[in-house]
């Protein structure tokens, strides 16, 4: 979907997925309509993944905090969103965020629980693999490893954030995403991933659904950081309903406002101000979110198809969009779950009071994610005894249908007690005399009465 209209003025080579990506390193912000930010972030395949060689520079931190406004019939169990942020005093540092898929409720299931458990085991996956100076750390490894160890009903998207030295890697699955801004400038913005419009890429428990996405189809984005960068992660929540030079302008003036409070008051500031915006163009009926401008695209698509199809499909295409037909565009943005996390980039030896924030504030969110995944091991056991119940109902069906397809096969292979050619010879009385003394129907006319007969097997 259109998330920003950004026009490159020069450009810098990352890798994601595998492949290279072309990012803005200087981008200007164009006043005729916005360009969409996925065709300045395109992926093309290779064979192999290309290196990406470091250059020295000092130490660097993440300082980061965030915010959640829940939607207005979801704050009384906290919303759907989950996110969580990490750091340690040696540098470096994490940002995760899940989006729950509100689909669910209509199930009986709290996506919110998914998504607060698949960041539970996603913050707590990466955290032993950097321990393991033999592992294959990586955020799209911390994101398998939470898919797989979530055993819970519900869906959600997610992405992970990392610093690694001067190196900025993401994972990203679903219509989250991330924004890197420099001097002011989107230097490099992630794509939604999307089935189609509306429908991300989703994680899930595979033994419960067969409708899910992989962690191994998250992209991948690793970039060169700076001290002074800010790098904004947020839901579909901020990105539906906020375009990216908003965005961009947003941030800017709440850290302006707390100058010379430290990285972690800008990030704080920064993240409230951001959903805050977000909330207020949601509610509005009047915005033109980037949500809605993607909407009046689908509408145009969708009602060219029906003009294609005659009058009646145009009449039914104008009659569904009534509320655009007068303008020619959908107004108003998106309410839902709004979650903004905001990391200030900044050198480690110079923000030991923000590196301890940021820590006393992770100490914080880990006690209560702890307290959340054990009120979860309740689900968990009662998710481990449905899918053990499936597994033996399928189980106890495959042995049926085997058994019946071996005593139809059996049942084949048994000679038949009358050739075609004697029963040709009967006559009626004889044929009806033979299937009365083996139990069988004399009912029906003499052409089906012989077909029965011949389907009478012998014992042998």
């Amino acid at each position: 979907p259109t998330r920003s209209r950004i026009l490159p003025a020069a450009t810098t080579t990352l890798f994601a997925m595998s492949m290279p990506i072309i990012v803005t390193t200087c981008p200007t912000f164009a006043s005729r309509p916005r360009v969409n930010v996925s065709r300045t972030v395109k992926c093309r395949a290779q064979a192999s993944r290309m290196r990406i060689v470091q250059i020295n520079a000092s130490e660097l931190s993440l300082i980061a905090a965030g915010s959640n406004l829940p939607h207005p019939d979801k704050v009384a169990k906290g919303g759907e969103d989950a996110w969580f942020v990490r750091i340690e005093k040696k540098g470096g540092g994490e940002m995760y965020l899940a989006d729950g898929v509100g689909g669910f409720n209509e199930r009986g299931v709290d996506p919110g629980l998914y998504a607060r458990v698949l960041t539970y085991e996603a913050a707590k996956a990466y955290a032993a693999q950097t321990k393991n100076p033999l592992g294959n750390a990586g955020p799209k490894k911390a994101i398998q490893v939470a898919q797989e160890k979530t055993r819970l009903p519900g869906a959600s998207t997610m992405i992970i954030v990392a610093l690694d030295g001067n190196i900025l890697k993401v994972a990203n699955l679903g219509d989250s995403g991330f924004r890197v801004v420099r001097h002011g400038k989107v230097v490099l913005a992630s794509p939604a991933q999307e089935h189609y419009f509306n429908c991300p890429f989703q994680l899930g428990y595979a033994p419960l659904s067969e409708d899910i996405d992989s962690a191994s189809e998250a992209q991948e984005f690793e970039f060169e950081i700076q001290p002074g960068d800010l790098v904004i992660v947020g839901s579909d929540g901020l990105f539906d309903n906020v375009f990216d030079e908003d965005i961009v302008a947003v941030a800017n003036e709440a850290v302006a406002k707390v100058a010379g409070a430290g990285a972690f008051s800008a990030a704080m500031a920064a993240s409230r101000a951001l959903v805050t915006v977000a909330r207020r163009n949601a509610e509005d009926p009047l915005c033109e979110s980037p949500y809605a401008v993607e909407l009046t695209k689908q509408n145009k698509s969708s009602t060219e198809a029906a003009n294609a199809k005659g009058p009646l499909g145009l009449l039914s295409a104008l009659a569904s969009n009534a509320g655009s037909v007068m303008t020619g565009r959908k107004l108003g943005g998106k309410l839902d779950d709004i979650t903004v996390i905001v990391g200030a980039i900044v050198a480690t030896n110079a923000a030991h009071e923000d590196i301890a924030a940021t820590e006393r504030l992770s100490q914080e969110m880990q006690k209560e994610a702890d307290v959340m995944k054990k009120r979860a091991a309740g689900e968990e056991a009662k998710t481990a005894r449905s899918v053990n119940l499936r597994k033996q109902m399928d189980a106890a069906l495959k042995d049926k249908v085997a058994q019946q397809e071996a005593a139809t096969k059996a049942e084949a292979a048994r000679p038949r007690e009358f050739s075609t050619a004697i029963i040709e010879n009967m006559d009626a009385a004889t044929i009806r005399r033979l299937l009365e003394e083996r139990g069988l129907p004399t009912s029906g006319k003499i052409e089906r009465l012989r077909e029965r007969l011949g389907n009478v097997r012998t014992d042998r």
